[in-house]
């Protein structure tokens, strides 16, 4: 028997999301301040864009599909600001643990 789930995160900017989503090749529908997930192993789960707080059903979610989602959050949000900043990104490499090491080069003035 499933039950309805909700997880309190940080993701409340919807560019970073969507583009979090897009990094896991899952699809989407974004509906006013919300972005439901329509595939993948996150299917059916809704984020609140202006609470952050991700709703699912434990028979589609867990700790390890959403800590992904999160860790594609972060790291669009790094790219983000390299963008914003100009800095490069020199490398990137998926540690044994599923960890993202990201090497950025940045020129300070």
């Amino acid at each position: 028997m499933s039950h309805r789930i909700t997880t309190k995160t940080k993701m409340t900017n919807k560019d970073l999301a969507i583009d979090a989503i897009k990094m896991a090749g899952y699809s989407y529908q974004v509906s006013g301040n919300a972005i439901t997930i329509t595939s993948g192993p996150m299917n059916r789960a809704r984020i609140n864009l202006q609470s952050g707080v991700v709703t699912g059903d434990t028979d589609w979610h867990n700790r390890d599909t959403l800590g992904a989602l999160q860790q594609n959050y972060s790291e669009a949000a790094v790219r983000q600001q390299c963008r914003k900043t100009g800095a490069t990104i020199e490398s990137r490499e998926v540690m044994k643990n599923g960890n993202v090491r990201m090497v950025l080069t940045a020129n300070f003035a």
